[in-house]
């Protein structure tokens, strides 16, 4: 195994745990302990992570709050400018003829003022918001599941709707987020809307996170899926340091 790759291993266990054991990850990993102890060595000059006797561990956790959800009008409102970036940066991969997804959020839903160019598409989404607003686009067509609609995103929810969203092949998905952590994942403040996340991700060929950065080193109840479950994150230019290198590290794509 590479250094690259067993450090990769490491800094897995240590977000997904807390901190690791040199005797242990030597047994795991099939090398000796001193290989183990130069990797951690390694890994805690560029992470935040403190060597101790017989292992490691990281010297901050997210203490802050779960996220709590708001209204579509707030989140339009909320960081406009990043997410104006964004959406411009998505609306370039996308090209004519695609199926794209499309989650719930404002910056998946500024994604739509920047499709001049890329009609025509098919635009499959959960959010109704979304849905009124790409039916104003020529040369799209939109397929949105029918089901009992949450009033604080707009969003569809149940399994009739994961179903639906199963039912495509897509090319390309764009996925807004309320939370995003190195040690939990992608999270959602609300359990109704996680099986169409998960849905929209299981159905399409890439999948991009588009986020601004105030999402990141923040918590949320429910877990939608793991960060190497997306091929890329769509960001503004504040995204921290120590994602940049965990992106790098998984060989994910930062935008």
């Amino acid at each position: 195994m590479l250094n690259i790759d067993r450090q990769r291993v490491i800094l897995d266990q240590l977000y997904q745990k807390g901190s690791v054991k040199v005797s242990e990850l030597s047994k795991e990993l099939g090398v000796h302990e001193e290989t183990i102890r130069r990797d951690l060595k390694a890994l805690a000059a560029k992470w935040d992570i403190k060597t101790v006797y017989g292992g490691a561990v990281l010297k901050n956790t997210i203490n802050s709050p779960a996220v709590q959800e708001i209204n579509m009008l707030s989140k339009r409102n909320s960081h406009y400018e990043e997410k104006q970036i964004i959406a411009r940066k998505a609306a370039t991969l996308i090209q004519p003829g695609q199926t794209i997804g499309l989650n719930s959020g404002s910056s998946v839903e500024y994604i739509l003022d920047y499709l001049e160019d890329k009609r025509p598409l098919n635009i499959v989404t959960l959010n109704i918001h979304i849905a009124a607003k790409a039916l104003l686009l020529e040369g799209v067509d939109v397929y949105i599941p029918g089901g009992k609609l949450r009033t604080q995103s707009g969003s569809v929810m149940g399994s009739d709707a994961a179903n639906f969203i199963r039912s495509f092949t897509l090319d390309q998905c764009f996925c807004g987020t309320s939370a995003v952590n190195l040690s939990k994942g992608i999270c959602h403040p609300n359990i109704e809307e996680v099986e169409g996340n998960r849905a929209m991700i299981a159905a399409s060929r890439k999948k991009y996170i588009v986020s601004d950065s105030s999402k990141m080193n923040q918590t949320a109840p429910f877990k939608m899926f793991d960060i190497d479950c997306v091929d890329g994150f769509i960001v503004d230019n504040n995204f921290p340091p120590e994602y940049r290198e965990y992106m790098e590290l998984h060989g994910i794509e930062v935008i």
